[in-house]
């Protein structure tokens, strides 16, 4: 596990051919020893709504280059709250889909007691896009959060809910 997996890369992280270069030890291993490697990011601010693989934050190469591909979210309190984890990508299987989650904190057993670490426990599946299902659960009807556009947005359809209005208005 490289959490995050942009301190793989020593050149830009922007630009792909050194994120290729750079995550290349980290497939040459994974092939080597036959184990998975998973790489931790993070979204870009500000790409609600666009492609999940595209919101990976830094260069295209590092959701390219993955055989596949997993974001999670909270779910907005308006839909219910807790979490998804769905499937952004795959180049071994179906994309889209996943399954809700929550996060519990329990204490360990027998040499490790009286430590507390977190555990998914699992919940029902997703069906649907990958970014379909993260534009719902990422929806807030909290006019704090919404963005410029969404104000402006609800703003004419609460203009226009009564019908149309005269253009001068």
């Amino acid at each position: 596990i490289v959490d995050p997996v942009v301190s793989a890369v020593a050149g830009d992280s922007h630009k792909n051919a050194e994120v290729r270069n750079g995550l290349q030890p980290l497939v040459n291993f994974g092939e080597a020893t036959g184990c998975a490697i998973i790489g931790i990011s993070h979204f870009s601010k500000g790409t609600a709504g666009r492609d999940p693989v595209e919101r990976v934050t830094g260069s295209l190469a590092f959701g390219a280059l993955a055989r596949l591909v997993f974001a999670t979210v909270k779910e907005s309190e308006e839909n219910g709250g807790g979490r998804l984890l769905v499937r952004s990508k795959s180049n071994i299987g179906p994309d889209g889909g996943g399954f809700r989650y929550e996060l519990r904190q329990v204490e360990l057993s027998g040499e490790c007691a009286g430590i507390t670490a977190s555990r998914p426990e699992w919940g029902d599946a997703v069906d649907g896009e990958a970014r379909e299902i993260l534009a719902t659960a990422e929806q807030d009807d909290d006019p704090e959060e919404r963005s410029a556009k969404e104000e402006a947005e609800q703003f004419l359809r609460d203009l226009l809910a009564a019908g149309p209005v005269d253009a001068r208005k």
